[in-house]
């Protein structure tokens, strides 16, 4: 009767094992079918932080398709597609559950044009060359003159000092006075010129300072627009800015 018992006791247990793979298997399978369910096919792709990059040139160049499923989406890969563009500094892609895809860029941002060898080329706060013209029909931040670049390519870094001091002065701007000058010439190493869209003339003299400069820069230009001030130019050279208004 013992061994009886033993083997019935046994083929429960048998019995139970084999019920509890069974149920494993059943849910892994509908696990699997609930996530190449239709249910986490990409519905939405949200592109944010984009200005220069359109949102239809950010979704050709991440190469997310029309369909695809939310698990089999690689982040990685798309990741590298959008960095490899020169415009674009870094990316964040995230799944959000069940259909939506989230991309966040963050661009490089072009802060001048510089004359080349074959036009002019459009340079980002480190000097990298972004984008090359011909002509220039739209000029969206300022032209640096007194320099010309000689047979440069996309991708290439511009290692000149006077173009490097132009472009620490320039990248502590914010876009509001950034939008405001026209012009920044570089007339020697000391002697560094700046004209607003509103033909007032900035003197910011040597490479001394400039961040402080371009501080002043951001304020003054600030309050010339708030008082409506007819200003001739303005002198950065010393500690107290002069202001020279317009004679009437």
């Amino acid at each position: 009767m013992q061994t009886a018992e033993r083997l019935k006791a046994a083929r429960k247990r048998r019995a139970s094992i084999l019920a509890l793979w069974l149920a494993a298997l059943i849910v892994l399978i509908a696990i699997f079918l609930f996530i190449n369910s239709p249910y986490f096919i990409v519905g939405t792709v949200v592109v944010e932080g984009n200005k220069y990059v359109t949102v239809e040139e950010v979704l050709r160049i991440a190469g997310v398709p029309e369909k695809i499923n939310i698990f089999r989406l690689k982040p990685a890969e798309i990741k590298e597609r959008l960095t490899s563009d020169l415009r674009v500094d870094e990316v964040k892609v995230e799944r959000n559950f069940p259909a939506t895809i989230t991309i966040h860029i963050e661009e490089r941002q072009p802060l001048a044009f510089v004359a080349s060898q074959y036009g002019f080329v459009e340079i980002d706060r480190q000097g990298i060359v972004m984008v090359a013209f011909k002509n220039l029909k739209q000029v969206k931040v300022p032209v640096i003159t007194g320099v010309r670049l000689g047979n440069v390519y996309v991708g290439d870094q511009i290692n000149n000092p006077g173009l490097a001091n132009v472009l620490t002065y320039l990248s502590e701007l914010d876009e509001g006075a950034l939008n405001q000058l026209s012009e920044v010439n570089i007339k020697s190493p000391d002697e560094l010129v700046v004209y607003t869209t509103n033909s007032v003339c900035i003197r910011i003299g040597d490479n001394q300072r400039l961040i402080e400069k371009a501080k002043l820069t951001a304020e003054i230009l600030q309050e010339i627009a708030a008082k409506k001030m007819a200003v001739e130019y303005v002198d950065l050279n010393y500690t107290s800015p002069i202001i020279k208004i317009r004679n009437k």
